[in-house]
């Protein structure tokens, strides 16, 4: 068993020995993972045995991360059951977006104001990185997200970058939910908004990028909402 604890704590670590992560960390950061890639569909029912045996561990730290991921919103308590990923409605998208269009409109705006040139090299890069990533959807959804965690950063906002980064999970599980969207992250309208955003950042034009901004969620919202009507036909 020793062996087995040592192989999850190793594998795919990059942290330095320093900040090595607690084995509920672990199991937490790769089921969160699996959830998000789909892998533990919406309403799917998790066990602790099971994944116990499947991570070659002990269920306390399989029932630590669980517990963890109940009280962050990625899955509900079954009594006597086991854990049940959360289900996803339309509700949630709405939700979720109505939440990044009370947060990034501002964020734009404010990192359009503060913005430095090494800021705009960076969000330029990302742009060019989601469109180099076409044919793969991981990398381009990578892309896509830094590129709105980099303008919270700009802002200076850690507490708005809290919440963005939640809603952002929350889209991720959804391009890979919904096939219909998938290729929505490197259309030519997520690509241009993006550098029409990053064209307003570098003109310092906070009142253009947090217009852009807000009618980029909106098409993004409009088209998660189209496919997801489609999923549930």
């Amino acid at each position: 068993m020793a062996v087995q604890h040592r192989t999850l704590v190793m594998a795919g670590s990059d942290e330095p020995p320093a900040r090595r992560l607690s084995l509920t960390e672990q199991v937490y950061d790769r089921l969160k993972e699996e959830i998000l890639q789909v892998r533990h569909g919406p309403g799917a029912l998790l066990l602790e045995p099971e994944l116990a045996a499947r991570y070659g561990i002990s269920k306390t730290p399989v029932r630590e991360a669980l517990r963890l991921l109940v009280q962050d919103g990625w899955v509900v308590v079954m009594p006597r059951k086991g854990y049940l990923v959360r289900p996803v409605h339309l509700d949630d998208i709405r939700e979720v977006f109505e939440v990044r269009r009370m947060v990034e409109p501002v964020i734009a705006g404010q990192a359009a104001h503060s913005r430095g040139a090494e800021d705009v090299a960076r969000l330029t890069h990302l742009c060019s990185e989601q469109s180099r990533d076409a044919a793969s959807l991981e990398p381009a959804l990578g892309a896509a997200r830094s590129f709105h965690t980099e303008l919270a950063a700009m802002a200076g906002n850690s507490r708005a970058s809290a919440i963005l980064v939640d809603q952002l999970d929350e889209v991720r599980r959804l391009h890979h939910l919904m096939p219909k969207v998938e290729g929505h992250i490197t259309s030519t309208a997520e690509l241009g908004a993006h550098r029409q955003i990053l064209a307003a950042v570098e003109a310092k034009d906070s009142d253009a990028a947090a217009r852009l901004m807000n009618d980029h969620l909106t098409e993004v919202a409009e088209a998660m909402v189209d496919a997801f009507a489609g999923v549930r036909r």
